[in-house]
């Protein structure tokens, strides 16, 4: 009977409990974004081939178990992994450990080690051809899903202030970040929406600017009026409080610009999960 193949997003949330860390600490020790790690886990994004080595060290599990628990590889394809490192005398760790040490990224690396091990006779040329056309269907599957569904663009108009303004600018994102993950799009439009209100509710202003840019790595969000007073995230309670806190929690990076008119309230989104900060 075969054994069960846990999900990647599975592993990572038991292994941060078991560590006792928050999402955000559990992204501080693997390098990349909260945002980007908490898609990971929601298992509504995939890490990048470069993020690779680093997760399955942080798990604990050789990268073989990775992509059979990421579905690139099956599980025979799997054995076949375990069976080439035993061929010389190693563990799937020990092998992972062996190439990762080599020059060039993921896949330059396993073919490297193929090429060397198969010079050394620990395995056949049979199983170096298995090994190498797996390995060539795994980097065109993780190429395929690193490439952006989404073209850059932008959006910027100065809108009333007016309890309809935050509707609107939901709507002109939604059109200018077409084809950006779901997911990204859904606490895209919560940071708008949140802004925007903010904006609305709080400033003594004639008017709100809104500004969207969509690049190929990111999304960013510019939210302007013409009240310079302070703004920061203060303790949420039953009377408010909660629109900064969400935006910290939720935007990659944020930040408060002040100019002559006013002030500029912006926030930005990681898009390539993946290959993450």
């Amino acid at each position: 009977m075969a054994a069960e193949v846990i999900p990647l997003g599975s592993r990572l949330r038991k292994r941060r409990e078991e560590l006792g860390l928050t999402q955000t600490q559990a992204a501080r020790e693997l390098e990349v974004a909260r945002t980007a790690y908490r898609l990971w886990e929601m298992e509504a994004a995939k890490p990048a081939p470069d993020r690779w080595r680093s997760i399955a060290r942080w798990l604990g599990i050789s990268v073989t178990a990775m992509l059979l628990a990421e579905k690139l590889i099956d599980e025979q394809e799997a054995l076949d992994a375990n069976s080439a490192a035993a061929g010389g005398g190693m563990s799937e760790l020990e092998w992972d450990a062996g190439s990762g040490a080599l020059p060039g990224d993921y896949f330059a690396q396993e073919r490297t080690m193929i090429a060397d091990q198969i010079r050394i006779g620990n395995i056949s040329p049979i199983e170096a051809t298995r090994l190498s056309d797996v390995l060539a269907r795994v980097q065109h599957m993780a190429l395929s899903n690193t490439t952006p569904t989404w073209h850059p663009g932008q959006f910027r108009k100065r809108l009333p202030k007016d309890p309809l303004t935050p509707g609107l600018a939901r709507s002109a994102l939604a059109t200018t970040a077409v084809g950006i993950p779901v997911d990204l799009l859904d606490i895209a439009a919560l940071l708008t929406s949140e802004l925007v209100t903010n904006s609305v509710r709080h400033s003594d202003t004639e008017w709100i600017e809104v500004a969207i840019t969509l690049a190929r790595d990111d999304l960013r969000i510019e939210v302007s009026d013409m009240d310079s007073q302070t703004i920061r995230p203060r303790t949420p309670d039953a009377e408010g409080g909660w629109g900064l806190t969400l935006v910290g929690q939720l935007a990659t990076r944020w930040g408060v610009g002040r100019h002559s008119k006013g002030k500029t309230v912006w926030v930005e989104l990681d898009l390539r999960a993946g290959a993450d900060q």
